[in-house]
């Protein structure tokens, strides 16, 4: 179906909107108005614990004023960035790269694209052509990215905003959710009805005056659960923002049988024999309308329990993450290796699935996924998914990568490299041309190298230092954090790229001369070619107000440095 729309790359009637932006940027970014208060505050103290308390002390006052006026408050993301205007006879160099804007009365928020803030604000364009790039700025082709109207309107609509925004926006809604659904719609099926017939309560649960596990699930996802667990003498747990909370709704405690009956109902017969005789069973599922999960089935002193980690529907964009654009640049490389790697429950998953979907609107490609189990699904885009369970579609991750060769794939996501076999696996994939993303269990991006090294045995320790040499593009680290300004967590990253044109040595001879200590030199001295260190990070998000000074400084592998950069934020230099 053919429908006319407006070009939303040209100016619309956005004159109270463009009003309405250049108010919560001039007005409302929380740093500025914090500092307003913080430097005053802080004029005869020298402590550093007492700078500390005094800052978050400040940024609590603050959100609560906008709280009382029921005003939104913005916060300015990686605004040392400067990237110049894609609007025709603009030449102007747009500062930062995203604006938050929160509301403090409800605890939502959207993150908008600093280059759609600039347009709106300067020309009434609800939008910005993003040339899409690879590791050498090489131009990969472009893309329209459209205001998120509806999102906006449902964190601002309760707030200050006047009233001629809204009929502004709502006017051009409909047409700039029509071209984004247009835009995939030659390679993405219509959605099917919702089939939710295998989810009622059962027999054994209505006997018991039980809900279903289906619905602890959805109601553990409303009550936005990261992680829910599933416990014999427990109620139902979900995890909430990274605290262990018995939900509100179930006051009951579960039985032994209760909870085997709860994980039988997520498991195949196939998989319940395999379980009875493993006594462990790792396996995802999804439900129709809710969300996917992945579960882990296990037996602890006699009673069975399972622990499920919630996976969005759809994977989050990379805007939404506030992670640096330079991730977005790995997936129009051509071959190479490229890890995600933290502790777990750092959300590695999750970014890696958001960098994924960017390939997958962004790039014509074949991606291949290995995972055991299948956590996110995607929709096909601009690029088509081959997505295989190791047990299930597959017998190893070594027999799914040879097969997987013979599939044509551009892009392979592994997901996980947990032993020799699917180490060995994923370089000779990146070898032999094509772009393989992964998972590790490290804390820092240099020692996921030596992680890896270190798997093998002495005797083929060199080989695997040359192979890996050739072969890595990027290894990123990431740790998750609580946020001070409102409830959520941000997901801070370290990276390290290995490309010739790093500053110092060429990174590829560390690795080779297995000096790879030397790598964090590299990492310090290369932010213009988009590196950061895991204390950079930190410290752009505690001079944003987003996390507390403590958190900073309790996540910082270098706590001296953060400690002089706190300093600093108070105007007491290095001391």
């Amino acid at each position: 179906m053919t429908r006319e729309v407006p070009d939303m790359m040209q100016p619309q009637k956005l004159e109270a909107t463009a009003a309405y932006l250049k108010k919560i940027f001039d007005e409302s970014i929380l740093r500025n108005r914090v500092m307003e208060k913080y430097l005053p505050a802080t004029r005869a103290v020298f402590d550093n614990l007492e700078l500390r308390q005094i800052h978050d002390q400040i940024v609590t006052e603050v959100v609560e004023e906008c709280r009382a006026k029921k005003k939104p408050y913005a916060i300015h993301h990686f605004r040392n960035a400067r990237n110049k205007s894609t609007v025709p006879g603009d030449e102007s160099i747009i500062q930062g790269v995203y604006l938050e804007v929160c509301d403090p009365v409800r605890n939502k928020n959207i993150v908008i694209p600093m280059e759609t803030v600039h347009n709106i604000i300067n020309h009434q364009i609800p939008g910005y052509v993003e040339v899409m790039k690879n590791l050498g700025d090489s131009p990969m082709g472009t893309t329209n990215n459209y205001f998120e109207v509806g999102n906006f309107l449902k964190v601002v609509g309760n707030l200050d905003m006047p009233e001629q925004v809204g009929i502004e926006l709502n006017a051009i809604k409909d047409d700039i959710e029509w071209l984004e659904a247009e835009r995939f719609r030659a390679m993405t099926a219509e959605e099917k009805e919702l089939d939710l017939s295998g989810f009622a309560t059962d027999e054994y649960e209505t006997e018991r005056n039980m809900p279903s596990l289906f619905t602890i699930l959805k109601k553990m996802v409303e009550w936005g659960a990261d992680d829910i667990h599933i416990k014999a003498n427990c109620r139902p747990i979900g995890v909430l923002r990274g605290e262990t909370v018995p939900h509100p709704d179930f006051e009951f405690f579960m039985e032994p049988e209760d909870t085997q009956h709860y994980a039988y109902r997520a498991l195949s017969e196939e998989q319940i024999l395999q379980f009875e005789e493993t006594r462990e069973m790792d396996t995802s599922f999804g439900v129709p309308g809710v969300a996917r999960f992945r579960c882990n089935v296990y037996w602890a002193q006699g009673t069975v329990g399972m622990v499920l980690r919630l996976i969005p529907n759809d994977p989050l964009p990379t805007h939404v993450l506030i992670i640096p654009q330079i991730l977005k640049k790995l997936v129009f490389e051509r071959l190479g290796l490229v890890l995600v790697t933290g502790q777990t429950g750092s959300g590695k998953t999750t970014t890696l699935a958001s960098i994924i979907e960017f390939a997958n609107q962004n790039r014509r490609s074949h991606v291949l996924t290995l995972e055991n189990p299948v956590e996110y699904v995607y929709t096909n885009k601009n690029s088509i998914f081959t997505q295989r369970a190791v047990e299930i579609d597959s017998l190893s991750f070594p027999m799914g990568m040879r097969a997987g060769l013979r599939q044509k794939p551009d892009i392979i996501l592994i997901g996980e490299m947990r032993d020799q076999d699917t180490i060995i696996a994923g370089l000779k994939a990146a070898e032999t041309g094509h772009l393989v993303l992964s998972t590790l269990h490290t804390n820092d991006a240099v020692q996921t190298i030596n992680r890896i090294i270190n798997t093998f045995p002495p005797h083929e320790q060199e080989q695997v230092r040359l192979q890996l040499s050739e072969t890595i593009r990027a290894s990123i680290s990431q740790r998750l954090l609580k946020r001070w300004d409102r409830p959520g967590r941000v997901c801070s990253i370290e990276i390290l790229l290995i490309t010739p044109n790093a500053r110092g040595d060429n990174s590829r001879d560390y690795i080779r001369r297995n000096e790879i200590n030397e790598l964090y030199k590299v990492i310090e001295t290369s932010p213009y070619d988009g590196m950061q260190s895991g204390n950079m990070s930190l410290f752009e998000f505690y001079d944003n107000c987003v996390i507390s000074g403590s958190d900073a400084l309790a996540m910082s592998d270098n706590p001296e440095q953060m400690n002089q950069w706190i300093r600093r934020v108070a105007g007491k230099g290095v001391q």
